[in-house]
């Protein structure tokens, strides 16, 4: 509908600019996707409300519609919104401090681009998942993320974001050299995070904007310190000086920030430390994060025990508890609701399959013969048709028979209803074995008609897979004293067989089917004919 296209597409262009036009039109896409059943317009609203959740720090709001989404993506099949939903729950989790939970969310997004082949996507929640080692310093474990993600960039340099995609790769791959060598004291390990801050200096400095320039500077300082390069580490600091001037998205470069005050506290460069710590400070506020405001205060409270300032060490102690105070109930509100949504869902999906399973019962009823089981008129209809059109265009055989079983009004009047209800429900479950050993549709045609379709199959295989069905229904020998062809039940085929040209319908086979069984009848009962469209022509002449 081309309204909702209008809305899909504005949708799209307010990401990051008209929050507020942006939901409204996310209303109007779940409010109609619910309308006609439509998940995948229920799932684009949820995670584009999620989305911009996300960009306003919104927690709550972010896990609801997130977590909301993914179950109608996964029943649709879109693979790569399940993939980034659970990519942003990771980082949203690790933002929050809470590790375990964002790993859970990587794993999982990880699981679903191995499954469903999604490169473009895997090598982001590799990178993601590298970071994340790298801040519980496992550094191997993330070296082994970082180079799956670099192998991905550097095979596809004509990517959106190339020089800073591949600036992360480096930085991260370097920082996790830089910190094994510094744990090992491993020169090889400086050595090669030396290597990649060249790489940095060469292939990607001269092309990065103001954010990646302020996230290489705070790398090189780390770097040039650990390497006793003081000259290199104060023009660093002084470009970072720099940078912080500027308008600094605090999201983007908060743990690299962390990390280069962290490394001025460990160098003893207090007033530098202090310039850049209330700067960061009043950033960090105003994503109202209080994870990431406790972590940065733990650097204050180091900062004023260094230089023994006992009054603010004691209020920032206060503050720090304080903000642990309020980090319990937001992770209690967090955890709360994530587990609420979550069993909403499963009640919810447990609600769906049922009512899934009961159309399926409802449609297979609507198909299928309530006292044999097997497809009824209806359905044969509709397979027909496709057999036939199918055979037609691939030029391939298809043979379509009748049968009935002989004098089974004989049968019904002398025996009882119920007994010759028993001696159609037996010649059915004889004709289901035919369907589940070979390519034969079977329906119950009406009475004690039934309709065979043979796919694909040789007028020689055709003839054999109905002899063996007379067989099998000779085998069962059931009683039949009143039958002019034998002592127990038999049944009469009629088959026309033969590749469909493009005069011919699906009805002329069901009408030759029907002559050579009446042919049958008419010469000698318990008997399969077999024969072409112009066979029955010659038969209904001579007639």
């Amino acid at each position: 509908m081309q309204e909702v296209q209008n809305w899909i597409k504005e949708i799209q262009s307010d990401r990051g600019r008209d929050s507020k036009r942006l939901m409204e039109n996310c209303d109007k896409i779940e409010e109609y996707g619910r309308k006609i059943h439509d998940d995948a317009l229920i799932g684009f609203a949820c995670f584009s409300r999620g989305e911009t959740y996300y960009l306003m720090n919104d927690t709550r709001n972010f896990y609801v519609q997130m977590i909301a989404c993914i179950p109608s993506m996964e029943k649709i099949g879109e693979w790569g919104y399940v993939v980034m939903a659970n990519n942003m729950l990771g980082i949203m989790s690790l933002n929050r401090g809470n590790a375990p939970y964002a790993m859970d969310y990587y794993l999982k997004a990880l699981s679903y681009c191995e499954k469903y082949g999604l490169p473009n996507l895997e090598w982001i929640v590799h990178m993601n998942i590298g970071s994340l080692y790298l801040n519980i310093h496992e550094y191997q474990k993330a070296l082994d993320h970082l180079e799956s993600g670099y192998h991905y960039i550097i095979v596809n340099p004509t990517m959106p974001g190339y020089i800073e995609h591949l600036t992360a790769a480096y930085l991260n791959i370097a920082k996790a050299y830089l910190f094994m060598g510094k744990e090992e004291s491993g020169q090889e390990m400086f050595a090669t995070a030396a290597r990649y801050n060249d790489k940095i200096e060469k292939e990607c400095k001269p092309y990065l904007q103001n954010v990646d320039g302020l996230v290489v500077s705070c790398f090189q300082a780390r770097f040039y310190y650990e390497r006793g390069q003081e000259d290199a580490l104060l023009r660093e600091i002084r470009r970072i000086g720099d940078y912080l001037k500027e308008e600094v998205p605090i999201m983007d470069v908060y743990d690299d920030l962390y990390e280069y005050m962290r490394m001025l506290l460990d160098g003893k460069r207090y007033e530098d430390f202090k310039d850049c710590y209330f700067i960061v400070e009043e950033l960090t506020k105003q994503t109202n994060i209080r994870n990431l405001e406790k972590k940065l205060l733990t650097l204050l409270v180091c900062y004023y025990k260094a230089i023994e300032d006992q009054d603010n060490f004691q209020k920032a102690a206060v503050t720090y508890y304080e903000l642990s105070e309020e980090m319990e109930k937001e992770n209690s509100v967090m955890v709360a609701s994530m587990i609420n949504m979550r069993n909403s869902l499963n009640n919810l999906a447990q609600i769906n399959w049922e009512v899934e399973q009961e159309n399926i019962a409802l449609h297979r009823k609507s198909e299928t013969d309530p006292l044999t089981g097997l497809y009824n008129r209806y359905k044969l209809n509709e397979y027909g048709e496709d057999a036939f059109i199918r055979a037609r265009e691939q030029q391939t055989p298809l043979g379509i028979e009748i049968l009935d079983i002989d004098y089974f009004k004989e049968y019904n009047d002398n025996y009882g209803h119920q007994a010759g209800d028993e001696a159609l429900k037996m010649v059915s479950r004889m004709i289901m074995q035919m369907q589940h050993q070979g390519e034969v549709f079977c329906s119950r045609y009406g009475g004690d008609e039934f309709v065979l379709i043979y796919s694909g199959m040789s007028e020689e295989e055709t003839y054999r897979w109905a002899e063996h069905l007379k067989q099998m229904i000779l085998r069962q020998a059931v009683e039949h004293k009143y039958s002019k062809a034998a002592e127990v039940l038999t049944i009469s085929q009629g088959i026309c067989w033969g590749v469909p040209v493009e005069e011919n319908k699906v009805w002329d086979y069901l009408h030759a089917a029907d002559e050579l069984l009446y042919q049958v009848k008419k010469v000698s009962r318990n008997s399969i004919r077999l024969g072409h469209l112009g066979d029955v022509e010659r038969f209904a002449n001579h007639d």
